[in-house]
């Protein structure tokens, strides 16, 4: 049981980080999207999708950080 918890933990932290880099990415993406023909629905789009995606992996990460100190 020890180690199927170990793997559990590995690939919950892994999988929050490859959210992160994967919004990044994607933020990047769309700034350069905006940059390439400047437009105010463009640039809409891409402080939603950053806002929106960054609010949800932080609101992710509040709940696993309160799971992990219950647990203590």
């Amino acid at each position: 049981m020890n180690v199927i918890a170990f793997v559990r933990l590995a690939l919950e932290v892994m999988m929050g980080r490859v959210l992160v880099i994967l919004s990044l990415f994607l933020s990047f993406g769309l700034a350069c999207w905006v940059m390439y023909e400047p437009g105010w629905e463009r640039l809409t789009t891409m402080a939603f999708f950053s806002i929106f995606s960054y609010l949800c992996i932080n609101i992710k990460e509040r709940i696993q950080d309160g799971k992990d100190q219950a647990s203590e």
